[in-house]
Parts: C-alpha cells; structure tokens; sequence
C-alpha cells in the first residue's frame, strides 16, 4: 500500500479489508490533494483569481455534497490505486462527461427548438472505463439521499435502481442503435424532469436579458466586474475568432461584441477559474435578441491521469467537442478560443436552462424516476459518442462494448453499491478534514 506523508498532517488512510469493490487501500492526504490542484491555478493565473479561490473554499467548506462536486481530480486521483471494476474488461475507453453527479444535469432547449433533459456540464470530458463514470454517479446518489435525510435502505435502492436501468438502456441502444437520435423530452419523462423542461418551456429570453443587462449593455452587478482595456480588446479577438468553431457558426454581424465582464461566484468544480460574460449582438441589432456568452477557462481534465494519452484534443476544443458527441441536440453554440492565452470553452448562456437540484428530490416518486432518467441520459452519452459519429476516435461500438462487459446486471449492482456507500463514508471524512484544515487557517490555495 503506497503511504504518503506531509510534514506531521494526519493521513487519511482506508483499510485493506474492506469488502470487495468498496474504496481500501487509500493513503494521502485528502487537503493537500486538493491544495495542489488550486495552487496550480493560483499559480497559472498570477493570483488574479484568488478572489475566486477564496470563494471555492467556502463552497468546499459548507457541506460534504459541495466538496465532492468541487473535487473529481481527487475521486480520479483515488480510482488510481484502488482496486478496478470486475467489468471493466471490455468496452473501457468511451467518451466520458468526466464529472458525473445529479446536478451536471437539468432541461434547456434544444438546437431543434424542443426542451429536453440533458447532460450539461463537459468541463472534465475525457475517454476512459464506463466504471469510472458509473460509480461517480453512484457516489452522488448516496452523497445526495444523505444530504435529503433519505435512508440507507432507500439509497440502496436507489442505486441499484440507477444501475439497472444504466445496463437496461445500454442493451437497448446495442440492439437497436437509436442512441443518436433518443432524448429525454416531455414527452417520455416526468415529475421532477418533466417540471424542469415545462419550466424551460416558459423561460424567455427577454428575462435572462432584462436580469443581467440594459440598453445593450451589462448592469451594475457584483458578480460582474469590468474588465482592463487589454482583457476587453483580447475578448473581442477570442469571440472573432471562435464564431467560426460554433457547431452552428455565428456570421461577424452576430458576433459583434457590445459589452463584458468577467463573472464571479459562479459554478463550484470551476471556481479559480477565469469566466466572463461577453454581450453580442445577435441576429439583429435590437437588443431583444441580444445573446450572452460565456468563455470559461479549461484546463487538463480531471480522469486525465488515468489515461494520459487517451485523446490530444487540448483547450476548449476538448468539452466542446465533447458535448456535441456526448448530448443529443447539445448548445449549436458551443465551441471554443484562446483569451490571450487562456483556452476557453465558448457556450451561450442559456436562457432556457432549468438545473437539477437535489433539494427537489423530495419524494420516493421523484427520486425513482429523477436516476432512472439520469442513469438512461449516462447510457445514451456512453453509446453515442462511438464509431458512430467521425473523430471520436473510438473505431467500434461503445454500446456493444460495454453491453458486453456487464455479464451480470445484479452483481454489477451490488458490486457499485457497495464502492458508492464506502467512498462516500471516504468523502465525508475528506470533506471533514477539509473543514478542520480551513477552521486551523491551513493554506488551502
């Protein structure tokens, strides 16, 4: 068992004789796992984002849900030397969101115009095992039941529910290979997603403007701030050049830039980051169809590590890339540039977009049909993004691939239960050692 030590800090240490496929083995210290990664984006960025820095650190701090939300380099960095899925023997490199959990998802309209339900979050895309994702999904469930009050039994449930419905939809995507064109709509979904694609029904465009901008340029606000002449002359050069690397390319009238700022206070894994809003013209020049874009800062991804050579999409190339062959009908907006350089991921700021929160699971209904849509969105990203669709990389069938490795649904159920509740026990202690080490006046970036 590999024993790390830092000065006279504790080390959290798993035992070696946990159950099989429960987290065993592990020594580090969860702090300084996390302090390495944000100190590199103190360092990357000059300390002009320790502002947000500071900010991620109460964010980590307030709750062991926020604190696995903001630390998959941590949950990869772990998956290294613990004890491998006993099915992942086949189908183990497909295109990865990188960063599973309940609410990287929630309803937005579609390139189509319809409203769906959908992955929305890429930033840490990367190819990788299928296990690794589906446990990381797993984790969420258990982290979440437990932040809601729900009870162990029900967890479980719940979890096994995911799974089972997970390879269900694998087996139906490998028998009929409609993972291209399926979707979660209203009208093959309900309670808690179906209220969540209503609601982005009704959202209006009007209303996203009129909350974060007047006559054409951005309001007075504290998460917005100005932004020095070089960053604003470097942000016009960045739209300038990704309208072209949009899947559906913006002409030079509709990109137009009248005004930006660079947001704060947004997000939770991406807090550190530099991220602006920048206001473009839209389709004409009134500013009722005014559209917000947002660039943010990509770096190395968290699964990266894993498999370091797995892909050499770079930059915001990589998630952008990546959410068009992982979602269904994804933001036609999507692409990517350099700020100086700084790579970025370019998306609209949507006006449709209705997140999940996992204060909304409030009833055993809702939890049960809430991971079977989640598991059923995992499985159609999983299967898409294959032979299928050029450039992936991945020269055969995800779906049959891993529809093959799972020899046993039940077990592969129980197998997942049983590393989600243990590695979630883990996170808690971590988040708990993280509290301690901010209350102490540790240095955390």
């Amino acid at each position: 068992m590999r024993r790390t030590t830092v000065g006279t800090l504790v080390v959290v240490t798993l035992l070696a004789t946990a159950a099989p496929g429960e987290a065993a083995g592990l020594s580090r210290d969860p702090v300084s796992v996390v302090y390495d990664r944000d100190h590199a984006l103190h360092v990357l960025n000059a300390g002009a984002t320790d502002d947000e820095l500071t900010v991620r650190t109460q964010a980590l701090a307030s709750s062991a849900w926020a604190f696995f939300r903001g630390t998959s380099p941590l949950y990869y960095r772990d998956l290294g030397e613990l004890p491998p899925s006993a099915y992942a023997t086949a189908g183990g490199d497909v295109w990865l969101t990188g960063d599973a959990h309940l609410e990287n998802t929630g309803a937005d309209r579609g390139a189509d115009g319809e409203e769906q339900f959908a992955i929305t979050d890429t930033d840490d895309a990367w190819r990788g095992s299928w296990t690794w994702e589906l446990r990381r999904e797993a984790v969420s469930i258990v982290l979440a039941g437990r932040a809601g009050g729900r009870g162990a039994s029900r967890i479980a449930t719940d979890v096994d529910t995911f799974v089972a419905e997970y390879a269900q939809w694998i087996a139906k995507f490998h028998g009929t290979g409609d993972e291209a064109g399926w979707r979660l709509t209203a009208g093959n979904t309900s309670d808690l997603v179906g209220d969540l694609i209503d609601a982005a029904a009704g959202d209006k465009r009007a209303d996203l403007l009129a909350k974060w901008t007047t006559g054409g340029h951005f309001k007075a606000d504290p998460r917005l701030q100005a932004v020095p002449d070089a960053t604003r002359a470097q942000l016009a050069a960045a739209v300038a050049a990704y309208r072209t690397t949009a899947g559906e390319p913006l002409t030079a009238s509709e990109a137009v830039v009248k005004d930006v700022r660079r947001r704060t206070g947004a997000g939770t894994g991406s807090l550190g980051r530099f991220r602006w809003y920048v206001l473009v013209e839209g389709d004409t020049t009134s500013a009722a169809d005014d559209r917000i874009l947002e660039l943010k800062q990509e770096v190395d991804p968290a699964p990266k590590p894993l498999a370091p050579a797995a892909t050499t999409l770079t930059g915001g190339q990589r998630p952008a890339l990546a959410l068009r062959r992982l979602a269904n009908q994804s933001d036609p907006l999507a692409g990517w540039a350099s700020v100086g350089s700084v790579p970025v991921l370019v998306k609209e700021k949507s006006p449709y977009a209705e997140d999940l929160e996992i204060g909304d699971l409030t009833t055993s209904g809702i939890w049960d049909d809430t991971v079977r849509d989640v598991a059923r969105l995992l499985a159609a990203a999983h299967a898409r993004a294959d032979q299928d669709i050029p450039g992936t990389g991945l020269g055969y069938s995800a779906d049959a691939a891993i529809d093959g490795a799972i020899t046993s649904v039940s077990g592969l159920a129980a197998e997942t239960r049983a590393f989600a509740t243990s590695y979630a026990d883990q996170v808690t202690r971590d988040w708990q050692a993280y509290v301690t080490a901010k209350t102490d006046g540790r240095a955390l970036f």
